[in-house]
């Protein structure tokens, strides 16, 4: 008997990104920033990120210490990419793990969007989720209530050329 995807846990990951903010999140590596703490100056995939929430951490995942690596049950898993590895704790099909775990450039809009990392990777959850009829319309209020952009850059921040 074939299981399908879980479609409740998905929808819990994107409730714990939506949570994150838009600076902490970039699809580059798993973590592309330490911080003081996760709250400080972090910066992390999605996968990242989940590796290191208690929700996702009870099915196995983690970071090793320098956060370049995904682990199961606190073993590296070489051969295993990301993407495989969240397919088998959303069983996902490898295809379906890839789209929505994998690089951006796997992405449907890619770099051309114009939408921040955050909000790329939210829209390809939500798009997979709307296409197997899982978007009830609780859900689908507060994704339609969110902006597809990212938020406007702080002006402190801002460099002069």
């Amino acid at each position: 008997m074939e299981m399908g995807p879980d479609f409740a846990l998905l929808k819990d990951a994107y409730a714990i990104i939506d949570g994150i903010p838009e600076t902490a999140i970039s699809l580059d590596k798993l973590r592309s920033a330490k911080g003081d703490s996760l709250e400080h100056g972090t910066v992390c995939s999605p996968v990242g990120w989940l590796a290191q929430h208690p929700d996702f951490m009870r099915f196995g995942l983690s970071l090793n210490e320098d956060g370049s690596e995904l682990l199961l049950h606190g073993k590296p898993t070489m051969e295993d990419s990301p993407a495989y590895i969240m397919a088998r704790i959303f069983g996902l099909s490898p295809v379906d793990a890839n789209q929505l775990f994998g690089d951006r450039d796997t992405y449907t809009l890619g770099d051309d969007s114009g939408l921040s990392d955050k909000r790329l990777w939210q829209r390809e959850l939500r798009d997979y989720l709307k296409a197997h009829g899982q978007l009830d319309p609780e859900f689908e209020e507060r994704l339609e209530t969110r902006g597809p952009f990212a938020d406007p850059a702080n002006p402190s921040e801002l460099r002069t050329l």
